[in-house]
């Protein structure tokens, strides 16, 4: 990390936006802190806030970046469960395995240690309105299984909502560097929710 302002504002814009938030959900994840202000993550960057401020405009700005972060990767593992063919049973798994490496795996998982009751009005419906598209999209693998009699018959609305609401729980318990990897707990965390919903 550039230790002076002036490298920081030479640096490419968009690439220095982005190192901010890897830097500071990083940060979020090693401390589980739940709360900072602007002084915090600028002296996590140990740039001057004046600096940060060339990036971001406030404290929620970043928060909500670091969360858009987090919903594009899961966003973009719906768009590839939807075009992998196979069973509904495979695609949900697919799809819960990558959404769970997408905040075990990649740093961006720490940011959802901060609430999203600290956005503003426009930002917190707009990543409102792309959570629940991905919602919708996990309800939808979960209808077209019991269509297909590979689930068992169900409330998808509920299933989904439980789903999410447990893999959301994990960036607050997962540590790095236990006796499982990412790639394992993920796999063995959608396998719980694909096989309790199996018809068979």
């Amino acid at each position: 990390m550039k230790n002076h302002a002036s490298d920081w504002i030479s640096a490419d814009y968009d690439y220095k936006r982005d190192e901010i938030l890897r830097s500071l959900s990083a940060y979020l994840q090693r401390t589980r802190q739940s709360s900072l202000t602007m002084q915090d993550v600028a002296d996590q960057l140990n740039i001057s806030k004046g600096t940060l401020y060339n990036y971001f405009v406030s404290k929620q700005d970043i928060i909500f970046h670091c969360h858009m972060k987090v919903m594009e990767m899961s966003l973009e593992a719906l768009r590839e469960a939807q075009q992998t063919p196979g069973s509904a049973t495979t695609r949900l798994q697919l799809l819960l395995e990558k959404h769970i490496r997408g905040m075990t795996d990649e740093v961006y998982g720490g940011v959802l240690f901060l609430p999203i009751d600290e956005l503003d009005a426009m930002q917190r419906r707009k990543y409102i309105e792309l959570r629940d598209h991905f919602e919708r999209g996990v309800r939808k693998f979960i209808d077209d299984g019991i269509e297909r009699d590979e689930f068992r018959v169900v409330d998808s609305r509920v299933a989904s909502l439980a789903i999410l609401g447990s893999i959301n729980w994990l960036p607050r318990w997962y540590l790095p560097g236990g006796t499982l990897s990412a790639a394992e707990l993920a796999t063995q965390f959608a396998s719980l929710f694909v096989h309790a919903l199996s018809a068979r």
